[in-house]
């Protein structure tokens, strides 16, 4: 349908010069530039400025989580697990960008703590798209023989 699109926007006015950065590696990285963007965006390292506020965003965040994630155990145990499938789904997607994005700023921020950054989880949701992939291209295979 015109005009509609499945997914929502994200946008941002970088500098001219960040510009010209991100439209050279994009063009040179030979992907699209919103498929560079998001890649970059997904795979880099987070970098969190330690103030009170972002923090407690991050323990809120965890609260938040921990007290939905009682309510759906409480939900299963009694019977009564209410939660559609399309709502179950994105539920399951919320929570697992929330982790996937903890366990980076963590990583991150492993200086603070004396350690490196771990050197087997530096590409790991990179392996994970990869095994994914596979899996498509497994069953497109066995659909075609």
């Amino acid at each position: 349908m015109p005009g509609k699109h499945k997914e929502s926007t994200i946008a941002f006015r970088p500098s001219a010069w960040a510009r010209a950065i991100i439209e050279q590696r994009a063009a040179l990285s030979g992907i699209y530039k919103k498929d560079f963007i998001t890649r970059s965006c997904v795979y880099s390292y987070i970098t969190v400025v330690g103030k009170r506020e972002n923090i407690q965003r991050i323990v809120d965040a965890l609260q938040e989580m921990q007290e939905v994630m009682k309510e759906i155990a409480g939900q299963i145990q009694s019977g009564d697990f209410s939660l559609s499938e399309e709502g179950y789904q994105e539920l399951k997607r919320d929570f697992l960008a929330l982790v996937v994005t903890i366990v980076d700023i963590l990583d991150g921020a492993a200086y603070l703590f004396d350690k490196e950054r771990s050197a087997e989880r530096r590409n790991w949701k990179a392996e994970l798209e990869l095994e994914q992939f596979r899996h498509v291209l497994e069953r497109e295979e066995k659909s075609v023989y």
